[in-house]
């Protein structure tokens, strides 16, 4: 018997594809559901019965859920693999302490990178097509046709260059070529035929490709190699009237250096989905920062997501319990 420990609504919604998959294995499960009682907890025995685990968005969306989920995994002393609904690993609690006692840590990569793409890429072409300048006339009701030098540059042979061409970054630069933007992609792993990009560099290489970027795209996972990748530095050494875009971290961007290169005006515009901190204060200065797009870390918001999060958990659950690889193995950042 595999015991595991999820969400009411996964086990109304998603049960019985499990079970079958536990058949399919010659195993069966039962099910612990997280307490959703305000101050309600699991035992201590129930919490080591907990075999795997899967946190939807029916837990993390809910206060009193996720307290009582996070409670249960750091006192649980059996649970051997956790799968998140998120693309990366924030270190909460449960994360660290399932870390280090050595639990598998699987995500959900992939899963949202459709409408994380699609939200990066809007926001590129309200920027390039003047749209920030149109809504502000328009709460105004101000009639602001672009006119003479205030003309935007066609896109076609603009440059872009891609920071993290994984799941996410591969559609976006699918879309980008599509509108015959050139895309410089930068990555850790060697680029491959079948990569949607003009060309491929290592990060040791970002100093000198940020020059030639009409556009900077933030679409890599925050770790230690990328926190403050994009700093003052960096804002130097783009073009005048670059613009950026970031659907990745905002820990991953210096954001006081940000401010400064915009309102300086070496900057022409941003579409930020990705802030430090969150959620971003009410006082700070990017929710009036001309030509910048603010969006409250929600590139990924589609109801298609618990579908596909949840048939990543069965499928991997499978190879689990038949000891096979799985995919998206990942650790704490």
């Amino acid at each position: 018997m595999t015991t595991v420990f999820v969400s009411k609504q996964f086990v109304a919604g998603f049960g019985d594809a499990l079970q079958a998959e536990a058949r399919a294995a010659g195993k069966s499960v039962e099910f612990i559901t997280v307490p959703d009682a305000p101050g309600a907890r699991l035992s201590q025995a129930d919490c080591d019965r907990i075999d795997c685990t899967f946190i939807d968005r029916d837990i993390r969306f809910d206060e009193n859920a996720l307290k009582a989920y996070s409670d249960a995994l750091v006192a649980s002393t059996s649970c051997k693999w956790i799968h998140l609904t998120s693309s990366g690993v924030n270190a909460t609690p449960f994360t660290v302490a399932l870390d280090q006692r050595g639990a598998t840590i699987t995500t959900s990569t992939g899963s949202n990178a459709e409408p994380v793409a699609q939200t990066g890429f809007t926001g590129l072409l309200m920027l390039a097509r003047g749209f920030p300048g149109y809504i502000q006339g328009q709460h105004k009701h101000e009639w602001r046709p672009l006119r003479g030098a205030a003309l935007p540059d066609d896109l076609r042979g603009q440059s872009v260059v891609l920071i993290g061409v994984g799941a996410i970054g591969k559609i976006f630069a699918g879309y980008a070529r599509a509108f015959g933007l050139k895309v410089i992609g930068v990555r850790r792993s060697p680029g491959t035929p079948d990569d949607p990009v003009d060309e491929m560099h290592p990060p040791s290489k970002l100093p000198e490709l940020l020059p030639r970027a009409d556009w900077v795209v933030i679409a890599c996972p925050l770790t230690q190699e990328t926190r403050n990748l994009v700093n003052a530095d960096a804002f130097k050494r783009m073009k005048k009237g670059a613009r950026l875009i970031n659907i990745g971290r905002g820990e991953v961007m210096d954001q006081a250096a940000f401010i400064d290169a915009i309102r300086s005006g070496h900057l022409a515009g941003a579409a930020l989905d990705a802030h430090a901190p969150e959620p971003l204060p009410a006082d700070s200065p990017l929710w009036d920062l001309p030509n910048v797009i603010v969006t409250p870390h929600n590139a990924s918001a589609s109801n298609g997501n618990e579908q596909r999060c949840a048939e990543m958990f069965i499928a991997n659950f499978g190879h689990w319990l038949r000891g096979e690889p799985m995919f998206n193995v990942a650790r704490v950042s």
